[in-house]
């Protein structure tokens, strides 16, 4: 049985979603793409739900892939499994 991530509906923050898993998240708004440099697997960067400050999300896209390849080195440092959903506030 494969887990579906859990997502609010309501949150307006950042969040990575394992690519694999974006299809059973409802009302994505995807913003960039990123790779685990040490395992290869593939993250979509985004919110999930349409955000109302679409202006001020492009604005912070582009520092996400750099938070979130912190977190997947650091993932790797301590042995541990990549989650489904990693929050990126």
């Amino acid at each position: 049985m494969i887990a579906t991530p859990a997502v609010d509906k309501d949150c307006d923050y950042p969040v990575a979603i394992r690519e694999k898993d974006l299809l059973r998240v409802p009302s994505f708004t995807l913003e960039a793409h990123a790779l685990c440099t040490m395992c290869g697997e593939r993250f979509g960067i985004g919110y999930p739900r349409t955000s109302k400050h679409e202006t001020e999300l492009t604005f912070g896209a582009a520092e996400l892939p750099r938070k979130l390849t912190e977190i997947l080195a650091k993932d790797h440092r301590q042995v541990r499994q990549h989650k489904h959903l990693i929050d990126l506030r």
